[in-house]
């Protein structure tokens, strides 16, 4: 597989559009988290716009377990119609290996916990391997095809999480992308301190001193959605167990002259429904990107919200939503912890905060002040 020098056509695609789907080929234990995001109906206060859906690349592939002790679900890409048909069959093989291989571990270590179980007595719960994928990025804007491909297996202990992200240009000649490629020859600079300035904003939930973030690597995970580049961490690399996968948003660059506004960017697996169907958000997350004080007390377990001249807090547990000297609201849905953060729903941010919330074709919400 080629890799994509920095004057290619693409390259300067991006830099002018500021619009790309790309991954390269890593693992970095991301968590299987597909939720998606609610949309505005005649019922719901949660207002996101949804665009139409994109054309699809590929189909799903279902594979199977013949081991009794492991419980499988897999469904496996595969792309079809690319331009670059070798490349389109080398990249299929590479899949679908990854996941003979993943299949055929699980099914060994399954088994030997089975015939240990049985010499010692102890009752025997089957293993669990998933593997699912979600393309980030089709080519419909620029010929770059995105791709995440998550796996995690689940034994006798926690769960072994892994992502494989593909990234590569749908051409003639298809070739791979890099962060280079994106952000310029300062691009580690660049990406270190985007990822530095978000942990410093929420530095409780992150690994500090030797343990945390000491900058990105050659063959740094990452994959870009809707302009976007999302730098991609394996699970307890900089962070416990309780912060999940953590992932870091960093814009594109977009033309000169172009000043977009602050935004938060949510992934899917960033969000969740409640059982009402609500859709609840990580509040301090959103609101620091978009430059509000948030500020956490634990003795009454409140947080305090404040930009300017604008004031809200939200409090575990009370579905009431107070915004300056306003009489509180009501929203269906109380403030919740999960993991260690505070989730509001995000009508929170949208009817009280007066704020902007966007979905995108692949379930990711930007969140902006309302225009």
């Amino acid at each position: 597989m080629k890799t994509m020098k920095h004057t290619s056509p693409l390259a300067k695609t991006l830099a002018v559009a500021g619009l790309a789907g790309v991954l390269m080929i890593s693992a970095s234990g991301l968590p299987s988290a597909h939720v998606h995001a609610e949309t505005k109906t005649a019922a719901s206060t949660d207002q996101v716009k949804v665009p139409t859906a994109a054309p699809q690349r590929v189909t799903s592939k279902t594979l199977q377990s013949k081991e009794k002790w492991l419980e499988t679900d897999i469904k496996i890409p595969v792309f079809q119609g690319l331009a670059d048909t070798k490349y389109q069959d080398q990249l299929n093989d590479i899949i679908e290996s990854h996941a003979s291989k993943d299949i055929s571990k699980w099914e060994k270590e399954a088994a030997e916990a089975a015939a240990n179980a049985e010499q010692n007595g102890y009752t025997m719960r089957p293993y669990q391997l998933t593997i699912t994928y979600e393309l980030a990025s089709d080519g419909a804007n620029d010929s770059l095809i995105s791709l995440k491909v998550i796996t995690e297996g689940m034994g006798m202990n926690n769960g072994d999480p892994r992502v494989d992200t593909y990234n590569f240009t749908n051409e003639a000649q298809a070739q791979r992308v890099t962060l280079e490629d994106l952000f310029g020859k300062n691009y580690k600079s660049i990406v270190d301190t985007a990822v530095k300035t978000a942990i410093a904003a929420d530095q409780d939930h992150y690994f500090a001193n030797e343990d945390g973030f000491q900058g990105i690597d050659a063959e740094q995970s990452f994959y870009v959605a809707d302009g976007t580049a999302y730098i991609v961490f394996q699970k307890y690399s900089i962070a416990p167990g309780s912060t999940g996968t953590p992932e870091f948003a960093v814009k594109l660059p977009g033309t000169a002259s172009e000043e977009k506004p602050v935004s938060a960017v949510l992934k899917t697996g960033d969000y969740y429904k409640n059982n009402n169907g609500k859709m609840m958000v990580p509040a301090a997350r959103v609101l620091r990107q978009l430059q509000f004080d948030v500020k956490w007390n634990g003795k009454s377990k409140t947080a305090e919200i404040s930009k300017g001249a604008v004031w809200s807090a939200v409090t575990l547990n009370k579905d009431a939503y107070a915004f300056g000297k306003m009489a509180p609201r009501s929203l269906g849905a109380s403030p919740v912890m999960k993991d260690g953060h505070v989730y509001v729903p995000l009508a929170f941010l949208t009817d009280i905060l007066q704020l902007q919330a966007d979905q995108s074709q692949h379930g990711g919400i930007t969140v902006t002040a309302a225009q």
